[in-house]
């Protein structure tokens, strides 16, 4: 195999879900190989693409379609308008690769590149980074991933329940599918102390800003009971988003003395001064923060949704919540918060799984399962 196509389909916006794809581009350059990106052309380009742009690197953009299309169909009618939804993917026509690697923010978006690929006799993989139960397919979707998928070498997924939800929303097997893993932001083995508790013991809510995903209504919720605000426990907020207005305005609503929003910090950063990870997520792939303040010895109090109980056992390396809501997450929090003597044993415990688990290099583990495709 030595041209490859890594296309990312993810119109919104760069995020954690681009990074397996974007190593293993570098990693097959730097092996030799041929590549190309392709990506949307988003609005705020990010400083990896950028960067291997000046390089002079390969990078395509999927979203660029002729304008005398576009002008065109406002004046034909409905039965005549120009397609340009395929425009982005020409240059594979010219690029010949040898395999195409789909990348998806969900489990459905790449349908139009696969079918695509279908089409035009493209070898390709598929990645989904998420899947979302209240995201069902509409029945003509369902019709066209249940004939595409199979068509694919192979459908990697970072979570079992990721597969197993794409499964239940197509009503059928996917037999030529994968777990994999992202790449995560701290070093496998690390020596990040756990920290003195001081005045408070001190979560972190490690995520997006964006509520319909990530839940931090739900944990507000659950910290503006009165019992929250009178015990020694602050949480921390990092990241950023859509909501970032909407969510310091909760936080001034409940009146939320003890949560701190403190935006993008360095994970080493945050493990260094936090004693756990809570996460109120409505739905996932098998989320980053979680994996990263394991290896770094701190367990996660999450929601029972998607990869979050393939690598935490309930009151054993973590605590799950039944489900994404603040009763739940109440009850999750109010049993971990029990057993606050033992966070450090807890969160070591976590760290040990962590490394059965997860492969200590995920973008090499990834390049050498597309090395190995037998194509």
């Amino acid at each position: 195999m030595n041209k490859i196509a890594f296309i990312s389909t993810n119109k919104s916006s760069w995020g954690g879900s681009e990074y397996l794809w974007y190593y293993t581009f570098l990693r097959f350059s730097k092996a030799g190989k041929e590549v190309v990106a392709s990506v949307p052309r988003w609005k705020n380009l990010p400083d990896e693409i950028r960067s291997i742009i000046s390089n002079g690197m390969n990078v395509k953009f999927n979203t660029d379609t002729s304008g005398l299309k576009k002008a065109a169909n406002r004046f034909l009618p409905k039965s005549l308008q120009l397609d340009y939804k395929e425009d982005g993917y020409k240059f594979l026509f010219e690029f010949k690769p040898d395999l195409v690697v789909i990348n998806q923010g969900g489990n459905t978006g790449g349908i139009e590149l696969m079918e695509f690929c279908i089409k035009n006799k493209f070898r390709f993989v598929t990645i989904a980074q998420a899947a979302n139960e209240a995201k069902w397919p509409s029945d003509e979707l369902n019709k066209r991933l249940s004939a595409a998928l199979p068509g694919s070498v192979r459908n990697y997924y970072v979570s079992k329940a990721n597969l197993n939800l794409t499964q239940i929303q197509i009503g059928q097997d996917i037999p030529n599918s994968k777990v994999i893993f992202n790449p995560f932001n701290v070093q496998f083995e690390n020596d990040i102390e756990y920290p003195e508790v001081k005045d408070n013991y001190v979560l972190a809510n490690v995520a997006r800003h964006e509520f319909f995903a990530k839940g931090q209504d739900i944990l507000f919720e659950v910290l503006s009971d009165k019992k929250w605000k009178e015990r020694n426990l602050s949480v921390d907020l990092y990241g950023k988003g859509e909501n970032t207005y909407s969510l310091n305005k909760l936080k001034n609503y409940f009146d939320l003395k003890n949560v701190n929003i403190a935006g993008h910090v360095d994970p080493q950063v945050i493990w260094k001064n936090s004693h756990a990870l809570i996460l109120t997520s409505r739905y996932e792939g098998l989320p980053l923060a979680l994996v990263e303040a394991m290896l770094c010895g701190r367990f996660g109090i999450v929601t029972e949704v998607s990869g979050n109980p393939e690598i935490v056992t309930d009151g054993v390396n973590g605590f799950l919540a039944k489900a994404p809501k603040a009763e739940f997450a109440d009850e999750a929090l109010e049993r971990a918060w029990s057993r606050k003597e033992e966070w450090k044993s807890i969160g070591q415990k976590a760290r040990e799984y962590a490394r059965m688990k997860i492969p200590k290099d995920p973008v090499e583990y990834f390049y050498e399962e597309l090395i190995n495709l037998n194509l």
